[in-house]
């Protein structure tokens, strides 16, 4: 008797296990919109800088340079000159 109880317990939850796992179907290839690469034509172009913008770049290289170089300096007496920034 314990081994019948034992046997259809069994083969009910292997049953309901194997249902729920059919229910659930093929997984879909499409991942969701924000979890996906975007294709080459969705992906906007670049866009030209504006001289304002270059000569912001280019003052923040030439900080940039003037900061490593104090640092790697190590005496911390390093000087930073406005004449090396450009206009």
């Amino acid at each position: 008797m314990r081994l019948a109880v034992v046997a259809s317990t069994l083969i009910l939850v292997t049953a309901s296990a194997w249902s729920s796992a059919l229910a659930q179907g093929a997984p879909s290839r499409e991942a969701p919109v924000g979890h996906r690469q975007p294709k080459a034509g969705e992906v906007p172009q670049a866009q030209e800088l504006t001289d304002a913008e270059k000569r912001q770049n280019a003052a923040a290289s030439v900080l940039g340079q003037d900061v490593s170089r104090v640092h790697s300096d190590g005496s911390g007496s390093g000087s930073l000159s406005s004449s090396s920034l450009p206009r």
